[in-house]
């Protein structure tokens, strides 16, 4: 199975969606913000990326544009649930400008999460 970078700011959050993806058979590393996820980048190699979008510290529209902008094509799925200024319909054309595979709504079923990360691993 893959090897997955999760970038998610919430410890529930992470949890859960650790959960899901090593039931499943992948192997795991948390972050907990974009600057945490370039350094892990650098240090190891990964077959896919699932991260949130809103997070403090550097986010994950932040964390693409640097992955994209070293020319990184490691597949993306981005979580979001939107935020106070930036409603769900603004999240996802937001996430795919800057190079997101595929936007994965929270709450989100689990078979939701999995089938978006088995599409990215398949491309």
């Amino acid at each position: 199975m893959a090897h997955i970078l999760l970038v998610e700011d919430s410890s529930e959050v992470s949890l859960s969606v650790r959960e899901i993806l090593a039931s499943s058979g992948h192997t795991v590393e948390d972050a907990a913000s974009g600057k945490e996820a370039l350094k892990k980048l650098k240090a190891s190699r990964f077959d896919a990326i699932v991260s949130d979008i809103w997070m403090p510290e550097m986010d994950g529209i932040a964390l693409l544009k640097e992955i994209r902008g070293a020319g990184n094509e490691i597949p993306v799925v981005v979580i979001s649930g939107g935020a106070p200024n930036a409603p769900l319909t603004y999240t996802a054309p937001l996430a795919a400008t800057f190079g997101a595979n595929m936007v994965v709504y929270k709450p989100f079923e689990r078979a939701e999460l999995l089938k978006a990360v088995d599409n990215v691993l398949s491309t």
